[in-house]
């Protein structure tokens, strides 16, 4: 479950971050949606420390599609895009499989 609040909040973002939004304002929603879908499946302490890992994660994200959002970077913005939604959406998905014991 924590992996589909991830997701959707994710794609959400990335969909406001077209709008003239500060980077961390996106990255706290993140990580607070993120620690509040962990928060009953995992003691208080581990889910907020989980929620600050995304915040800083997404944080990072969105500060580097930022700075490679132009013309002669366009391959690196490409690569930080998919690569860093992928990468942050696995980290997700193994804290589920690490709490929830979901085995593939």
């Amino acid at each position: 479950m924590p992996t589909l609040v991830a997701v959707l909040t994710l794609v959400a973002l990335l969909k406001l971050s077209q709008v003239e939004l500060p980077r961390w304002h996106l990255a706290f929603w993140f990580g607070l949606l993120v620690g509040l879908a962990l928060m009953g499946a995992m003691p208080r302490l581990q889910a907020l420390a989980n929620g600050v890992g995304s915040f800083l994660a997404a944080w990072l994200y969105f500060a580097l599609l930022e700075r490679t959002d132009n013309y002669e970077d366009k391959p690196l913005h490409w690569l930080i895009l998919i690569g860093g939604f992928v990468l942050l959406i696995a980290s997700r998905f193994y804290i589920d499989i690490r709490v929830y014991g979901i085995s593939l």
